[in-house]
């Protein structure tokens, strides 16, 4: 009877174990295709994250490739000299060879249409183009009229060759008489092979970029360079499934706003389109295209789901060898009792030591992707910054030799050039420092020098520099800012030189974003009964712009900035210093307007 009644207790345990791992088959068959649905959809965010950076990335990296022709093209305006047509020229040369990798040639056409030089090109070939009337080209019509840049479309010159051309008008005197323009030709397939070549290997896509008003400066089918995006040329183009979506899409793009969408093609297939506008001058010119295929996202998802499958084949064929165990189970439960518990103890440590890891390699590959981010933006931001001062030294220095290759024993200079190279050398110095200072900050190799000194000594001298520079730079600003400040003698033991450095980039920032109104400085101590630590804290406050809200919760960290006038270093100095100092930082917009910047440090 008792083994009629285990009998029977065996079946139903045998019985159960069957049930249980067909339920188990069945669960993991559901949360394989779940799991298999979000790593899916996982794959196609990170493509379009990596689209939408890129996109960004692409953007800016245009906007610097550019810079320098606007640059060059805005001091030619400024210095073409029709009395010495040689001279001029000698200096189209140089600035053609600063961008030869992107410009095919400079151009100096007269108020009459007529070409008067080509960088680098010699006498008789200039004499063949003299009989060339350009006066109804975009590029000299619109300066002409608006007496400003020009940047064009696509426009095909006499050579069948699609161009990107950039002017600048020749203003004579006060009353800006127009002489001409400087007109600057770049290939087009030069400059999308150039992006293209800048798009990272994991975007596998396309660039393409097209105006404003809808017309293609560049993509991957040539044919459509300088063709409406609704006309039937391009519209032939687009499978006719997509082409409401996708002329919808484009039409979205040429608002001026950046975006991010993705279209369902034929069969299934899904492309993420992104799109970001760019500016220049503060005008929306031309808007940059990224198109990333999802075929990484599609491929992970055929192997995910052969992966489903090979994993409940294997849970069944573990389910069968489990039956069979069941009945040593069944009779040798309590010996194996604890070494099954063994075992599930280390394969859940092995498990956990599997995740750490993962975890440990994720934030690695992150913190390497920041500083690889951080590495190019730093790159982008300090090429900018030096290119911009040494041009115009450059220039300076190119016009005085010039006069002593004429044979002049002494050149005359005049109070302008000297406060440019002077002004320039200033900033190239700046940055230096601020390099140096980075350098420092990041190998913490930042030393304090401190001494007793009076805080109110340094405030006033730090103001008294600011007025010095708007007097040379910018004495419109001067008149219309009021900068206020109560003396007040504080006496604190710190690093002079440093907050000295602070102060002075607190100040400068204010009125950088303050081009009418006032700023107030204002210090005071006030002791912490928690540390039993007397603070000095000092406030600039300004009536200015404020600060960006995108800006503000990165404010402090490096190039923390949306401004081409700067590299964001300072405040991130401005931090480390103070920190070092054992006090803090912080910023906040005003009620009204501009925003209020504050520091504290011990007195003591």
């Amino acid at each position: 009877m008792l083994s009629i009644v285990l009998s029977r207790i065996n079946i139903f345990l045998l019985i159960l174990v069957i049930g249980v791992g067909i339920s188990l088959s069945i669960l993991s068959y559901h949360y394989s295709g779940l799991t298999a649905d979000q790593i899916g959809e996982i794959a196609s965010n990170d493509i379009r994250s990596n689209a939408i950076i890129e996109t960004d990335g692409l953007s800016k990296t245009l906007l610097h490739i550019i810079d320098p022709v606007s640059t060059n093209l805005e001091i030619l305006s400024k210095i073409v000299n029709y009395s010495n047509i040689e001279g001029t020229s000698i200096i189209m040369d140089a600035v053609q060879n600063s961008t030869r990798s992107l410009t095919e040639g400079y151009y100096w056409i007269d108020e009459n249409g007529k070409i008067v030089s080509i960088s680098n090109v010699n006498s008789s070939i200039i004499a063949s183009y003299s009989g060339i009337d350009l006066s109804n080209r975009e590029y000299f019509v619109i300066p002409k009229e608006t007496h400003a840049s020009y940047y064009s479309s696509a426009i095909e010159s006499i050579d069948k060759v699609p161009r990107l051309y950039i002017s600048f008008p020749v203003l004579e005197g006060s009353n800006e008489v127009f002489k001409g323009v400087i007109v600057a030709s770049i290939k087009i397939h030069e400059l999308g092979r150039f992006l293209q070549s800048e798009l990272a290997p994991q975007v596998a896509g396309n660039v393409g970029l097209m105006d404003k008003n809808g017309i293609i400066i560049y993509g991957s089918n040539p044919s459509l360079i300088g063709k409406y995006y609704l006309g039937e040329e391009f519209q032939s183009l687009v499978p006719e499934e997509i082409r409401g979506p996708y002329n919808s899409l484009l039409a979205r793009s040429l608002k001026g706003s950046a975006g991010a969408e993705d279209l369902i093609l034929f069969g299934g297939n899904k492309t993420t389109l992104t799109y970001q506008p760019v500016f220049i001058g503060g005008k929306y010119l031309w808007t940059l295209f990224v198109s990333s295929p999802h075929q990484l996202a599609a491929e992970v998802g055929v192997l995910i789901n052969n992966q489903k499958n090979f994993s409940t084949l294997m849970i069944l064929i573990i389910g069968a060898v489990a039956l069979g165990i069941a009945f040593l189970i069944l009779s040798w439960n309590k010996r194996l009792e604890s070494a099954v518990n063994s075992r599930t103890i280390e394969l859940k440590d092995a498990n956990n030591s599997l995740l750490r890891y993962n975890k440990l390699l994720e934030s690695a590959n992150e913190k390497l992707s920041i500083h690889d981010k951080m590495q190019k933006e730093f790159i982008n931001i300090a090429a900018h910054e030096l290119r911009t001062p040494i041009m115009p030294i450059l220039g300076d220095a190119i016009y005085l030799e010039r006069q002593f290759e004429e044979g002049k024993t002494e050149v005359m200079v005049d109070r302008e050039q000297v406060s440019s190279i002077i002004r320039n050398a200033k900033r190239l110095r700046r940055l230096a420092s601020d390099i140096l200072d980075i350098t420092k900050i990041e190998s913490q190799s930042l030393k304090l020098n401190k001494e007793q000194f009076n805080l109110n000594d340094i405030i006033q001298s730090s103001i008294s520099d600011i007025k010095a520079q708007l007097l040379s730079s910018n004495p419109e600003q001067l008149e219309n800012l009021t900068i206020s400040y109560e003396p007040k003698d504080i006496f604190v033991f710190a690093d002079k030189n440093r907050i000295t450095q602070v102060i002075f980039n607190l100040l400068s920032n204010s009125v950088k974003f303050t081009e009418k109104g006032s700023v107030e400085i204002m210090i005071k101590s006030e002791r912490d009964t928690t540390t039993d630590t007397t603070y000095v804290i000092v406030s600039i406050k300004d009536t200015g712009q404020g600060i960006d809200k995108d800006i503000l919760p990165r404010l402090f960290t490096k190039f923390a900035s949306k401004s081409f006038e700067g590299t964001g270093l300072g405040l991130f100095i401005s931090k480390s210093i103070i920190n070092s100092h054992g006090g803090k930082i912080w910023a906040v917009n005003n009620h009204d307007s501009g925003a209020t910047f504050y520091f504290s440090i011990p007195q003591q």
